[in-house]
């Protein structure tokens, strides 16, 4: 049998060694690596050469089979419909106002798309000054797509992948003034509530974790808190209790109620708190209305500005991978917390 040479760029065909059911296999050179060396699509194997030679035909009048003009759009409907009735509607929410970006390019065929064509999306994103969360949500959502195209074989890469994001910017975190503390601390007797705001900010703790906290967590005689969420750098977490706020802590802890802090002897729910007490109280104060968080980072603040130690700091705010638990606490450790934190 004459073999017959293929045309340059057409691909090859050749017969593999050993005992194999499909010796034959077809390919196709699709380009170089950086080291110059050939990159190659596998078309399939088969049981002999004119199977090999047919599949090789094929492949060059419509690349990677039947599919291979599916465009971004009909990627995306498919997946779509697949993968949102199992996300939560924010999630897919999420991924919809991404593709109201990428939709620009639903027209393409998605293997013709290649990494400057997302790249211009998310730079004409920059470019009307969108944030980067926006832009990342767009190239996460392209990554996806292309991986629905690679799993039946519609592509051989994740052009996505290489897309670049613009640079993070470390936004200064608002917190609490020195002037507005000082604020709060002179109408702490006038206007209702303040004073949990300043348990807030003399102890960090986070709105959930300050509003289920019950007095068995608050050790009175000895002036500490013991809680906080149940991760391993929170749970069981000592906070002494500052000196300016142990007169509020002691008048919530003589109240009728399971809760340190409570309304008419209930819990209150956080949303509640935060709606229709906590920002009240801060407007009948004159103070700015930051939401309760700002009070942790205000207590982080306050503690790296007056000199405290880091380890101090990430144990009484439970940031860092700290598991050690209260009751292993010697003496010296709770006396060197709660040095820090009259600091401030």
């Amino acid at each position: 049998m004459i073999k017959i040479k293929l045309p340059n760029g057409y691909g090859s065909v050749y017969k593999l060694s050993g005992n194999r059911r499909r010796p034959w296999i077809a390919r196709k050179t699709i380009g170089w690596d950086e080291n110059g060396k050939q990159q190659y699509y596998t078309i399939g194997y088969f049981k002999n050469r004119p199977e090999a030679l047919d599949a090789l035909s094929a492949y060059n009048k419509n690349p990677i089979g039947e599919r291979g003009d599916i465009t971004l759009g009909e990627i995306y409907d498919e997946w779509s419909k697949s993968k949102y009735e199992k996300l939560s509607k924010s999630t897919v929410e999420s991924y919809s106002a991404a593709w109201k970006h990428l939709s620009k390019l639903q027209d393409e065929k998605i293997k013709d798309i290649k990494t400057s064509h997302i790249q211009e999306i998310i730079d004409d994103m920059v470019t009307k000054g969108l944030s980067r969360s926006s832009c990342h949500k767009v190239k996460v959502l392209s990554g996806l797509l292309y991986k629905h195209a690679l799993a039946d074989d519609i592509v051989d890469k994740n052009y996505a992948e290489m897309v670049e994001l613009p640079s993070q910017e470390k936004k200064k975190q608002e917190i609490f003034t020195d002037l507005e503390i000082k604020t709060l601390e002179s109408k702490v007797n006038e206007i209702e509530w303040v004073d949990t705001i300043l348990i807030f900010i003399y102890t960090g703790m986070r709105i959930s974790e300050l509003l289920t906290l019950t007095k068995f967590n608050v050790d009175i005689e000895n002036m500490i808190i013991t809680g906080g969420i149940k991760t391993d750098a929170g749970k069981d977490r000592i906070v002494p209790i500052h000196s300016k706020i142990q007169p509020y802590v002691k008048k919530w802890y003589s109240t009728d109620s399971e809760y340190l802090i409570n309304r008419e002897g209930k819990k209150i729910r956080p949303s509640y708190y935060r709606e229709y007490l906590y920002r009240p109280a801060l407007e009948k104060a004159g103070v700015r209305k930051l939401n309760p968080h700002k009070a942790r980072h205000t207590f982080a603040s306050r503690l790296n500005k007056a000199g405290a130690d880091t380890k101090s700091i990430q144990e009484m705010i439970g940031h860092a991978d700290y598991s050690t638990t209260a009751n292993i606490y010697t003496h010296v450790d709770i006396e060197s917390l709660r040095k820090a934190i009259e600091k401030i």
